[in-house]
């Protein structure tokens, strides 16, 4: 009998990711900067490789337009945009913004059960949000 073969962690991550990703593009619908639909991106208000805790936080992940003529994403990660962070402060509390401060310096090594746990909630989310669209 063959061992069925378990996935990696990283295919796991890249998995949600892509999962996640898809969720915030398709619940935003637009760049909440331009109001741009083209060539939308999850962008993360704290980047997710040095900020792991909010990686797959909804708090922290917009859409955000990437494309030829009109490179928002792009210029947030280069520090060129300031607007972002201007987005945030009009559309969010300070205890808020204070609150995703903190979390962003929280440590955590997403274990295995972790990211299948969020990846079947973001599933059943981009579902529900999907059907959603298909009743109106």
């Amino acid at each position: 009998m063959k061992k069925k073969r378990t996935a990696s962690i990283k295919s796991l991550r890249g998995k949600l990711d892509k999962l996640f990703n898809t969720y915030i593009k398709e619940k935003d619908k637009k760049c909440i900067l331009t109001g741009d639909a083209v060539g939308l991106q999850c962008s993360h208000y704290y980047e997710k490789k040095g900020n792991p805790y909010l990686r797959w936080d909804e708090r922290n992940a917009h859409a955000m337009a990437n494309h030829k003529g009109n490179a928002v994403h792009f210029k947030h990660h280069h520090g060129k945009e300031p607007e972002y962070a201007l987005w945030m402060f009009e559309h969010h509390s300070l205890e808020f913004m204070r609150n995703l401060s903190k979390d962003a310096n929280t440590k955590i090594e997403y274990t295995r059960d972790d990211i299948i746990r969020l990846t079947h909630k973001y599933e059943l989310k981009l579902a529900k949000l999907r059907s959603k669209s298909v009743k109106k």
